[in-house]
């Protein structure tokens, strides 16, 4: 576990049996209809980079000029007969991979759960696909629909109970073919759409149906009524989630610098395309992560206490006055969720996304292993004064531990130290990207493990940076939840050298100092990324919104993130167990990649004023570090 005060190697294996989707719309759980019952089972293969790489027929296909084709070519090949059109939303990422998603048909009509997606790399070579499409007969099918479009509407208000008057309701056709809107109605934001489609059922048959779309505010649904049985319905999608948490939202780092609000629907669509919640349960649990109340402090998470709430209001009481902390044990996980999904959207963006190793329970077929969601334990029984990460290997969910802390009265939850939580996390970080998503021993020596503290560190200052901050703002890590205003390292984060004078070759005295202290060689580590930080920050200014901004290159626009993404580019560079002098080339080279380094000097800069310059140098035999301040010439 690698926690404030000490660093452990752990392993952590559970099992786990979970299909993470959007939560449902709270307007339509209080009418009691649960859209559950109208949820799809569809069966939805996918061909990994592995599978594809040693399937004979695959590597048997031929790269045509036109990666369209190579993938046009792929679809023909694996569904042999079908038929289908290729959508317009094909597009290259910046992994240099390209996306082509085709819809099969049917009769001239979409088979409209029936897709097909093929991912191109960068050689022009199939990388991997995924398909759903429907391999039965479909030649003796009809595509004559005996009930209307309007009648569709009517059969969807009166099986779902929607707030809309439809009794008047007429068809008129569009330009598209087969596709109606619906007028004479009212209770909908627009007048609602139906397509004629077809549909595989959950028995696995093809129906013809009217894709009837409705946006009644509250909710946007899809609905797939049959187009030739009055009131039966095949399937229904809800395109709008209302989720509420009352928490210190993102970026207020403790209770001394906010107050709690109501923050609605944070979750970010691309980021946690399955949203933040298991639909199924209404609780503190989905795709990223699951948290607890843990007082207990056992291992066995499954039966936890959770804050269970089926309108998806989650806003709990909680006082800064409160000595019985069982009291808001559901305000502590409300936090604690809140602030570990807002953090894994944040990373996701920054390019911890599935084929990097990230935290997922359901990979959507994006990379990655898939299975290892993070288990986040609030106010947990097991220890005091502390909080600690378990990592773990790609496809292993990791394990967060967060204690009370008894330097104060009352006690306080670090859950509500949002720098700890950042901190934390930022350990299944570095150790998934550091040496790959499936070794997590490559921060091991007492240098690497030491600026994985720094890392970490230095994710929980760049998160906490508000408008009126300067390079000369000095921060503490765990200042609230300590009841220490200096915190727990030995200076504060901050450019001014007279307040923090950490250099390069203080570290020495740390690693023989006993009892060997790795966060005050993060310390160091953190304080000369500060300086590169600020640095950028300088050069580019500072965006204050809870994302960034990209340009047409992937780059950040600001200097805050594009700072955040460097570091997180250059753990995936770094060989395993980095030690100073590595780490900072690697940072460097992320540069390279990512901008051509066009920030050599900036981060040259940061690194040198600290000690890290050109001549910088580490004696492994006598484990002796050397000052330098220079920059390479003609750098800047």
């Amino acid at each position: 576990m690698r926690s404030f005060l000490l660093t452990l190697s752990a392993s952590l294996a559970v099992i786990i049996d979970a299909h993470p989707t959007a939560p449902h719309s709270q307007t339509l759980h209080r009418r009691a209809v649960d859209l559950n019952a109208f949820r799809m089972v569809l069966k939805t293969e996918y061909a990994n980079s592995t599978d594809v790489e040693i399937n004979p027929s695959i590597n048997k296909l031929l790269k045509r000029a036109d990666p369209r084709d190579t993938a046009t070519n792929l679809v023909k090949t694996a569904v042999p007969g079908a038929t289908f059109r290729l959508a317009e939303d094909h597009y290259s990422g910046d992994n240099g991979v390209t996306h082509f998603y085709f819809k099969q048909t049917a009769n001239e009509l979409d088979i409209d759960n029936a897709d097909f997606n093929v991912n191109i790399g960068r050689n022009g070579e199939v990388f991997s696909y995924g398909n759903s499409f429907y391999k039965g007969r479909v030649s003796s099918l009809t595509k004559r629909a005996t009930v209307d479009p309007a009648a569709a509407l009517k059969s969807a208000v009166t099986v779902l109970q929607l707030p809309v008057q439809a009794d008047q309701a007429t068809a008129e056709p569009k330009e598209e073919y087969k596709t109606f809107v619906i007028k004479q109605t009212t209770g909908t934001v627009k007048e609602p759409m139906a397509r004629l489609v077809y549909v595989q059922t959950s028995e696995r048959n093809l129906a013809l149906a009217w894709r009837v779309e409705t946006d009644i505010s509250s909710n946007w649904l899809v609905t797939y009524v049959d187009a030739q049985v009055e009131e039966q319905i095949h399937g229904v999608v809800d395109y709008a989630a209302d989720v509420t948490y009352k928490v210190y939202p993102w970026g207020v780092n403790d209770p001394t610098e906010g107050s709690r609000i109501v923050v609605t629907n944070p979750s970010d669509p691309v980021a946690s395309e399955f949203g933040w919640h298991d639909q199924r349960n209404g609780t503190t649990s989905g795709n990223n992560a699951v948290a607890h109340n843990n007082h207990d402090g056992t291992d066995d998470y499954i039966h936890k206490p959770r804050p269970v709430s089926p309108d998806w209001k989650f806003e709990y009481p909680y006082s800064l006055d409160e000595t019985d902390q069982s009291k808001y044990a559901a305000a502590s996980t409300t936090q604690l969720f809140y602030t570990v999904n807002k953090y894994h959207d944040l990373l996701h963006k920054l390019g911890f996304n599935e084929r990097a190793g990230n935290f997922e329970l359901n990979n959507n077929g994006d990379g990655g292993k898939g299975g290892d969601f993070v288990i986040l334990n609030s106010q947990d029984g097991s220890g005091m004064n502390n909080a600690g990460f378990i990592s773990s290997p790609d496809g292993t969910p990791g394990r967060m531990k967060m204690f009370m802390f008894d330097n104060t009265t009352p006690h306080r939850d670090s859950c509500f130290d949002s720098g700890v939580v950042i901190h934390e996390y930022t350990h299944g970080l570095s150790s998934r990207l550091t040496g790959g998503p499936t070794n997590p021993n490559c921060l091991n020596t007492a240098e690497a493990g030491g600026m994985g503290e720094g890392w970490s560190d230095f994710y929980a200052n760049a998160i906490r940076i508000r408008p009126q901050h300067t390079r000369n703002t000095p921060y503490a890590i765990a200042a609230w939840v300590t009841g220490r205003p200096e915190g727990l390292r030995k200076y504060f984060y901050t450019t001014d050298t007279k307040v923090n004078p950490h250099v390069y070759a203080d570290v020495d005295a740390i690693v023989k100092a006993v009892p060997l202290s790795t966060h005050s060689i993060g310390t160091v580590w953190a304080s000369m990324l500060h300086e590169v930080l600020w640095n950028l920050i300088d050069k580019h200014g500072k965006n204050n919104a809870e994302f960034p901004v990209f340009d047409k290159n992937g780059v950040p626009t600001d200097g805050k993130y594009l700072a955040m993404k460097l570091v997180l580019d250059g753990l995936a560079l770094q060989p395993c167990n980095p030690n100073f002098l590595t780490a900072r080339d690697a940072i460097l080279d992320a540069d390279v990649a990512l901008t051509k380094g066009t920030n050599r000097c900036a981060i040259w800069k940061g690194f040198a004023k600290r000690g890290l310059g050109l001549s910088a140098r580490y004696d492994a035999g006598k484990k002796a570090r050397t000052n330098d301040f220079q920059i390479p010439m003609g750098v800047c």
